[in-house]
Order: C-alpha cells, then sequence, then structure tokens
C-alpha cells in the first residue's frame, strides 16, 4: 500500500475488563489480528511522571517493562517482523508528560529514558500527542532531539485536534502552522482527530478546508472514533468509508489516510474490533487497484494525479 495510504490503529487498551481473564492479568486484547491490515499501530499511551512518582516513563499505569506487557512486547515484535510499523504515542489527556521535556535540567533526567526505551523496544517513531500548553520552541527542541538520536528513517507525528490546523481551537499551545513553516521536513504527518467537537470526517469538507490551508494531504490522516463509546463525534464506519473514497478521489496517490482511536472495541463487528481496519484496508486497496488499472489503460501520458471518475463509491451495506 502506497505511503500516502495508511491505515492507522491506536492500541492503548491492551487488557479488557468487560471480559472474562485469559492471563494473569486479565483479558488480553492482541493486536496479531490487525497483520496485513494496518500500515502502522500506534502505541498508547507513554507519560513522563516527574519526582516524586516511583515510575518516571509509565506505558498507561506501568512501566513499559512491567510483566503485563511481556505477552504485548512479543506481539508487537511479530508485527513489526510482517512489516507493520510501530510508533509510541507520547502525552495525551493526562497533564505533565511534557512538563518533563522542557529543555534544561528537566529534560536531562527524563528524556534519556525515553530514548533508551524506544530503543529497547524497537519503536519506528513517536507520535506526539500535546494537549497541555506547551512554547513552541519547546516541541521544536524535542523534534530536533529524537532526530538526532534516531536518524533520518524515524518517523515522527503529531496528533493535534483538527480546528488547530486551520488556527481554530488549539489544545497544545503553540501554533501547528508555525510548527509546520520551522519543522515541516522533520514530521512525517498529522494524526488530526476529527472528533470531540474540534471536526468531523464526514462530510470531508474539513479535511479539504485544512488541504486548502496549506498541509499537503499526503501529510494529513484523519483521526476518527471507531465506537461511540469512546467519545463525542463517532462516525459509523460506513460514513467514514464514504469520505475516504471521496477524499481519495479527490487527492489520488496523496491522501494520507486515516486512523482509528482505539483498537480494542472498534465497530463495526463487536467482539471482532480489526475488522474496523479491514473495512479501512479493503476500501483503500480497492481504490489504489482501480487508479492503477486505469493507469494502464492509458499509453504515452504521464501517471494520473487523481482518480476521478475511475474510484467507485463504497455502498452501505443493509
Amino acid at each position: 500500500m502506497a505511503d500516502g495510504h495508511r491505515v492507522v490503529v491506536y492500541y492503548q487498551t491492551q487488557y479488557d475488563t468487560t471480559l472474562a481473564p485469559n492471563s494473569p492479568f486479565g483479558h488480553f486484547v492482541s493486536p496479531l489480528p490487525l497483520i496485513g491490515l494496518i500500515t502502522h499501530l500506534i502505541l498508547a499511551a507513554f507519560h513522563i511522571n516527574i519526582k516524586p512518582s516511583p515510575i518516571p516513563l509509565a506505558l498507561n499505569d506501568f512501566a513499559p517493562d512491567h510483566p503485563q506487557f511481556n505477552q504485548m512486547w512479543e506481539d508487537i515484535a511479530e508485527m513489526r517482523s510482517k512489516g507493520v510499523k510501530i510508533i509510541g504515542m507520547l502525552g495525551g489527556t493526562a497533564p505533565g508528560t511534557y512538563d518533563g521535556l522542557v529543555p534544561g535540567d528537566t529534560f536531562d533526567t527524563y528524556y534519556p529514558i525515553l530514548r533508551d526505551s524506544i530503543r529497547k523496544h524497537r519503536l519506528h517513531g513517536i507520535d506526539l500527542d500535546v494537549e497541555q500548553s506547551v512554547p513552541l520552541e519547546n516541541i521544536q527542541f524535542l523534534i530536533n532531539r529524537f532526530r538526532s538520536d534516531f536518524g533520518h528513517d524515524f518517523i515522527i507525528t503529531l496528533s493535534p485536534v483538527a480546528s488547530a490546523l486551520t488556527e481554530g481551537y488549539n489544545l497544545s499551545g503553540f501554533d501547528y502552522i508555525e510548527l509546520e513553516r520551522t519543522m515541516g521536513t522533520q514530521i512525517a504527518w498529522y494524526n488530526a482527530q476529527f472528533y470531540s467537537g474540534f471536526g468531523s470526517i464526514f462530510p470531508d469538507q474539513q479535511y479539504i478546508d485544512i488541504v486548502e490551508f496549506g498541509l499537503d494531504p499526503s501529510r494529513l490522516v484523519a483521526l476518527t472514533l471507531t465506537n461511540p463509546d469512546l467519545g463525542q463525534g463517532y462516525v459509523d464506519p460506513d460514513e467514514v468509508v464514504q469520505s475516504v473514497t471521496a477524499l481519495a478521489e479527490k487527492y489520488g496517490y496523496r491522501f494520507g489516510g486515516v486512523a482509528g482511536w482505539e483498537y480494542f472495541i472498534s465497530l463495526p463487528a463487536a467482539g471482532r474490533p480489526w475488522e474496523w481496519a479491514a473495512l479501512m484496508k479493503i476500501t483503500m486497496s480497492s481504490l489504489v487497484r482501480l487508479a492503477e488499472e486505469a493507469d494502464h489503460s492509458v499509453t504515452n501520458t504521464k501517471r494520473s494525479r487523481v482518480w476521478g471518475k475511475h474510484v467507485v463509491r463504497s455502498k452501505k451495506s443493509n
């Protein structure tokens, strides 16, 4: 699948407390069924806890090397071996993480712990979910440090609320337009949150507005909720498919893709959370195939930049 057609899934809930235990730590939710369906798994959420916390770096509520994560790390290693890129999400709704990454003594205390964990678990990248007010220069410093320590191939993404990408409501405190102007070459893409009152992927106009504001669509992934219990602004998967189809028709190979928050209770099929990703993968694969077939049918011409009439819109299932 082309880089511009990402299927991304966030994986935060490793144990489902509503189901009978299948391990000593509860009911483990394995990400393995996502192999072959997604391009990127974003493991959430890493937090930095400033002293006196006994866990300076946590994955949710425990140290990343806590025994309850042993099976998860084994499964993630299997996914990595099958070509899925593994990205760690840093921050989120819990405040404080970016207070530990202020340039100076605090940064020198906590950043090495994060860096060493990324190396140990062979993460392909980091997703900066900044939901507290942070100065722009702090984020620029952090991005530069990641790039310096991990090299050109390390994936750096951010996950602002969608409205922030047109200079609307913003949870991060800094200007994403200025960040893009100064650091855009270091940022792979943005996982824009199209929910919770900050936007919606259906209809697709807000995505288009962000692109027209200046962001290349290949660097804009639409992050949407996969279950109404996860928050406000849930969009039915069939409607997500409609928008994905329309956006791919409009932007062709430059469409950045779609992401789902989060894995463990994703619809449309209760108890089969991988089917959300399967639906998105099928939609994207069909569009790519149709585009390639259209291109192959035309000789002595340049590759089409849009799919237009060659794309058949998905129909809702009854």
